[in-house]
C-alpha cells in the first residue's frame, strides 16, 4: 500500500530546447497530521517600526508535508512577543477556517526589535487532531527614526487592547443575552403547546 501511495505523483516538467530545466512533484495527501507555518514575506524583514506587517499561513497536512487541499477545519492563532496579531473574533479573522487547505493571519510588528512567536492549533480537538505549530519571526531596528514618543506609543497600544477587550466583552453580553432570550422564547412555546393539548383534551 505504501509503494503504491509513493508511486502516485503528478510530476510537471518545464524544457527548454529539449533539456529539463524545472520540475514540480505533487503527492495525494494522506490524514492530515499536522500544520505548518510560514511567512509569506518574500525574504523581506520585519520592522520594529509599530506598522510593518507580514502574512502568516498556516496550512493543513499530512506526515510527509503534502497541504491537505480539501477539508473543514477552523485554526486558532496566538502571539506572544514583540508583536501582535491584526485578528480578532470579531471580524471572523481569528479562529479563521481553512480554505483550500491554508489559512492566513496579519502580524503587526511593535516598536521594540525582537523575536515574535506565533502558535497555531486547531479549534476542535480530537483523536486525529492534527498538530499545532509554532514560527518564531525575527524583527529588526527601524531605518527610520520613530518620531513618536515612547510612552504615547505605549499608550495607544495599551487604550487600543482596552478598546478590543471592552469589545470582546459586549459581544460576549449580547451572546448571553440572547441565550437567555432564546430559553424565555423556547419555554413560552412550550407553554403555548401544552394549553393546546390541555384544550384539545
Amino acid at each position: 500500500m505504501l509503494d503504491k501511495h509513493n508511486n502516485s505523483y503528478l510530476l510537471a516538467e518545464g524544457l527548454i530546447d529539449g533539456k529539463v530545466v524545472a520540475t514540480h512533484k505533487v503527492m495525494p495527501t494522506r490524514r492530515p497530521s499536522k500544520l505548518i507555518l510560514w511567512a509569506d514575506n518574500e525574504n523581506m524583514n520585519l520592522e520594529a517600526n509599530g506598522s510593518d506587517l507580514v502574512t502568516v499561513v498556516a496550512a493543513v497536512a499530512d506526515d510527509k508535508g503534502n497541504i491537505k487541499r480539501l477539508n473543514n477545519y477552523h485554526i486558532k492563532f496566538d502571539i506572544e512577543g514583540n508583536g501582535e496579531l491584526v485578528a480578532d473574533n470579531a471580524t471572523f479573522t481569528n479562529p479563521r477556517q481553512v480554505q483550500w487547505g491554508t489559512a492566513p493571519v496579519l502580524v503587526r510588528a511593535n516598536t521594540n526589535a525582537g523575536k515574535i512567536k506565533i502558535k497555531a492549533s486547531v479549534v476542535f480537538e480530537g483523536i486525529h487532531t492534527p498538530l499545532s505549530a509554532e514560527l518564531i519571526i525575527k524583527t529588526i531596528d527601524s531605518k527610520h527614526r520613530i518620531i513618536a514618543d515612547k510612552n504615547e506609543l505605549s499608550l495607544l497600544q495599551e487604550g487600543d487592547k482596552m478598546i478590543n477587550k471592552s469589545i470582546s466583552e459586549g459581544k460576549s453580553n449580547c451572546e448571553e443575552e440572547i441565550k437567555k432570550l432564546q430559553q424565555e422564547l423556547s419555554r413560552l412555546r412550550l407553554k403555548e403547546v401544552e394549553k393546546q393539548q390541555s384544550d384539545f383534551e
